[in-house]
């Protein structure tokens, strides 16, 4: 949406737009007879701690540290046609340590790669942009679609090659390995894209999608939007061997964002429908959630309260379809909470968006226009056949604007395991204390 989150904490909401696309500040490093060079850098490092943790031994928690770099040269030449455009970036990253809370690194990741490789064209009056290559790509706020961001290391199981690099948390790969995106943008209120994404993530099993996204934007009510995508193919029996099923999947997506014309307010919502499939037993699965927020504007720190409800399909055992969601390349948007809900739970301890419902209620302050306070409490329910992951979370934190280029943000969390499963996980039936300190850079 062009206008729907005006009503959100500023540094909250320029946060998580900055995780969502991966480009920040910009620097123009030349600009001569319609060609300009940009060059933009954007790092994170966190030092995290922990004193529980979920690989079923109860050892006392870990203590870890995680850190990404990434440069990006963008480059773009006016033509009478339009513009032509590239992009290359580079990304070193790694976790250190005992590894995360949820035993998806060791310590011992470092890794530089290729993040960014791509080309594109826009036409002269914005209508048409074409572009292919390696990038990231994402649909309304990422309740589905989100970039390729979950990035393992090495878990040191016999047989199973997820290693993406580490720095689990902090996320900093988001680029799909290959795409190719036409987005279409003409006057008016209707624009859309059609997109289709091949991951090279062992986690995701090197899934292959393609799909279009329409959406109506009013920039003073906000924006609906009609997703379909289709899973091509899935590489059967990689990684964990978690997604096989969703090779030939159909997967439907209705949404809505905005203020409906009321200042003050935020409105959001979602429902997704995932059906079918080429395996014998087929998809018939779906995840829906309801959003409210108001932002007391007129007192002092200009609190916003804000309520969602999420619910996500788990399998039931009495049929012979699987009705477990598949909670695809959902990320981090805008803020905390979206959509990986919960520090501890949808990080580390469990559920992640399948089988289970959730309600948050969340708290925001801005004593000063840098400085953001926010507090969330979630409860997590089981859904269906699912194992049993229900548990309760209060999360704490802040984000301070230092200058233009960095932005600090702790946070402490208290999560107490209720169901069998995350008792199981955690190895203990003991509340979690959990903290964490990042600094972020953009340029």
């Amino acid at each position: 949406m062009k206008n729907n989150k005006r009503h959100f904490v500023k540094v909250n909401a320029l946060v998580g737009a900055l995780f969502a696309t991966g480009m920040a500040h910009a620097a123009t490093v030349y600009e001569q007879d319609g060609k300009t060079v940009e060059f933009n850098v954007e790092g994170m490092a966190g030092v995290f701690s922990t004193n529980e943790n979920y690989d079923g031994v109860d050892n006392g928690g870990n203590d870890w540290q995680e850190g990404y770099i990434k440069g990006d040269l963008v480059g773009r030449q006016a033509t009478a046609n339009g513009t032509i455009y590239s992009g290359l970036g580079l990304i070193a990253l790694g976790t250190g340590g005992d590894g995360d809370a949820g035993g998806y690194t060791s310590g011992g990741e470092s890794e530089v790669k290729v993040e960014n490789a791509f080309v594109g064209w826009q036409s002269r009056t914005g209508l048409f942009d074409l572009s292919i290559g390696r990038q990231a790509f994402t649909v309304g706020d990422g309740f589905i679609l989100a970039g390729d961001a979950i990035s393992l290391g090495d878990m040191g199981i016999s047989g199973v090659d997820v290693d993406r690099g580490g720095a689990y948390y902090l996320a900093g790969q988001k680029s799909f390995k290959q795409t190719a995106i036409l987005k279409v943008d003409p006057e008016g209120p209707l624009r859309s894209d059609l997109f289709w994404l091949q991951s090279d993530n062992p986690y995701h099993q090197d899934t292959e999608l393609a799909g279009v996204n329409l959406e109506w934007v009013d920039e003073t009510h906000g924006t609906l939007g009609l997703s379909y995508m289709s899973v091509l193919d899935v590489d059967q029996g990689a990684g964990f061997g978690l997604w096989d099923q969703r090779k030939g999947m159909d997967v439907v997506s209705l949404r809505g964002q905005g203020n409906a014309g009321v200042e003050n307010l935020f409105l959001s919502f979602e429902y997704v429908d995932e059906q079918g499939g080429d395996t014998a037993v087929k998809n018939d699965a779906n995840a829906w959630y309801v959003e409210g927020g108001w932002t007391f504007a007129d007192l002092p720190w200009s609190p916003t309260l804000n309520y969602r409800h999420a619910k996500f399909s788990g399998d039931d055992s009495a049929t012979s379809d699987n009705e477990a969601f598949d909670p695809l390349f959902f990320g981090f948007t805008r803020g905390f909470g979206t959509w990986f809900q919960g520090e501890v739970a949808s990080n580390y301890a469990g559920p992640a968006n399948s089988g289970n419902d959730v309600d948050r209620l969340e708290l925001l302050l801005q004593p000063l226009d840098d400085l953001t306070l926010g507090m969330q409490y979630w409860d997590f329910g089981k859904q269906d056949d699912a194992g049993d992951m229900s548990g309760h979370e209060v999360d704490l934190y802040a984000l301070w604007s230092i200058n233009d280029n960095f932005v600090f943000s702790p946070l402490i969390g208290y999560y107490t395991p209720d169901g069998s499963a995350v008792v199981a996980n955690q190895a203990n039936d003991d509340s979690n204390v959990y903290m964490q300190a990042v600094l972020m850079y953009f340029y």
